[in-house]
């Protein structure tokens, strides 16, 4: 298991890829010292990178209309924080769906899609 969506288990993405990040508020460095001045608002926040390939049309649609959800209740496997399963709200913060090929039928069934899209933890859960 990669990911879940409101509790239901999501197809797993070809390419998955995650990241901590502190968020910081106009940290600077020092002109006399040369020294970083930290004005970090949150530390460890998980940022998540999801991208699937040769999808139908269904699925790209169904993966998109995922995005678009605010706040995104999601379950993610984190091996960077240890193995656990992270369940916590995020955004969608960028989102992609590219077509690999089609044919000539106006409605084919043969159009597959590429889909890739990055979502960002909206706030730190207990434990994290």
């Amino acid at each position: 298991m990669i990911w879940k969506s409101d509790n239901k288990l999501m197809k797993s993405p070809g390419k998955f890829s995650i990241s901590i990040e502190d968020i910081d508020l106009d940290s600077y460095r020092s002109t006399v010292t040369a020294e970083l001045i930290d004005k970090v608002i949150a530390k460890g926040l998980v940022k998540a990178s999801f991208t699937w390939s040769y999808l139908t049309e269904a699925e790209a649609e169904e993966l998109m209309e995922e995005t678009w959800k605010n706040p995104m209740h999601l379950t993610i496997k984190c091996p960077i924080l240890g193995g656990k399963l992270l369940t916590s709200d995020f955004r969608c913060s960028k989102r992609s769906c590219d077509m690999i090929s089609t044919d000539d039928e106006e409605e084919s069934e043969e159009t597959k899609w590429s889909v890739s899209f990055s979502v960002s933890q909206k706030k730190k859960e207990d434990g994290q």
